[in-house]
């Protein structure tokens, strides 16, 4: 994911990307977004390092997974992408059940947990636009229910 990677400290992840975190209280206790690079940064309670990345739909940088751009696109765009993508991780033997292949979310999002990725939506005037979340594999293999429990209610209400 460019210069960041999971498992750095937000000090780590502040330098890689070049903007100083101006605050750090309780409101960004698991969350820090990164305004000028269109991201925002969920860090694990325990290890205090990052987790997660949602890439802001209109303003963060593009992400592409084999070669298909996810930031910014329809979900609609991404439809048979997210078909043929599933259909390869279905039944892996190495995977827990519960995070092989496709899955929804309970706000429509879908979850492709074995490679750390939910597509989620962000409005964009008329339109809904994919905001994909990356995750750390210690949080994908978790499985989808405790996922919105490790990601704070703002990434969830907001978008």
């Amino acid at each position: 994911m460019g210069p960041i990677r999971f498992g750095q400290s937000k000090e780590e992840v502040s330098a890689a990307l070049g903007e100083p975190i101006t605050g750090w209280g309780e409101t960004y206790a698991r969350w820090y977004p990164f305004h000028g690079v269109g991201i925002d940064t969920y860090y694990d309670q325990e290890s205090q390092t990052l987790a997660a990345v949602a890439v802001d739909a209109c303003r963060g940088p593009q992400v592409t997974l084999d070669g298909t751009p996810l930031v910014g696109r329809l979900l609609s765009e991404l439809e048979l992408w997210l078909d043929k993508t599933a259909s390869t991780l279905e039944d892996d033997p190495t995977l827990p059940e519960y995070v092989d292949g496709l899955r929804f979310g309970p706000r429509g999002e879908s979850y492709l947990l074995s490679l750390g990725l939910i597509l989620r939506c962000q409005q964009n005037g008329d339109h809904a636009r994919c905001r994909p979340v990356f995750l750390a594999p210690q949080w994908a293999l978790q499985g989808q229910e405790w996922i919105e429990d490790l990601i704070p209610e703002r990434e969830w209400l907001t978008y």
